[in-house]
């Protein structure tokens, strides 16, 4: 059960989403299903993508909170795969909103805080520069987030395949590529 009035609005309007799609759910059917009022949703939110928004932080939240106990880089990985693989319906309901660009926007804006906070966390050589840092995020978000969403869009993607390939690829164990 919700903590407090915000994760009863993120709560609620998870189980909306199971019934109807995002772009049909409205700030007056949230609020109903919530039994609040307007100006109680206000006081917490801007609108729906605020709700999106921050039920993909939280998560993000939490989800670090587990990979920074993993035993190792290869176990924080296959938790992040797992998550990503469980919220699957989610994530598709994102992509297929009709505010699609938002909605990636959104979702690789908290994946690469998420990549950041875990590099801050984690990192034992924290001398990179923050232009080499700030690109190698970006590389990694947009390539790992969208092998995650295609992952989610075909749903027969093995989780212990997915995260060996992932460990392999970013420990430069799967390929040597020539530069020159």
């Amino acid at each position: 059960m919700a903590e407090n009035l915000k994760d009863k609005i993120a709560e609620t309007f998870l189980e909306m989403t199971a019934r109807k799609s995002f772009d049909k759910i409205t700030i007056k059917d949230l609020v109903q299903e919530c039994g609040i009022s307007r100006q109680a949703f206000y006081y917490h939110f801007q609108d729906i993508l605020d709700v999106i928004e921050w039920i993909l932080q939280e998560g993000a939240k939490r989800l670090l909170d587990r990979c920074l106990q993993a035993e190792n880089t290869r176990a924080a990985l296959r938790l992040f795969i797992d998550f990503a693989l469980e919220n699957r319906n989610f994530i598709q309901h994102l992509i297929n909103s009709r505010q699609r660009e938002q909605m990636e926007n959104i979702i690789y804006k908290n994946f690469r805080g998420y990549l950041e906070n875990l590099y801050q966390h984690t990192a034992v050589d924290a001398s990179m520069s923050y232009r080499d840092l700030s690109i190698a995020l970006d590389f990694f978000t947009y390539g790992i987030g969208g092998v995650l969403i295609e992952s989610s869009r075909n749903g027969r993607t093995d989780p212990e395949v997915l995260t060996d390939q992932l460990y392999r690829l970013l420990s430069g164990q799967m390929v040597q590529m020539p530069l020159e």
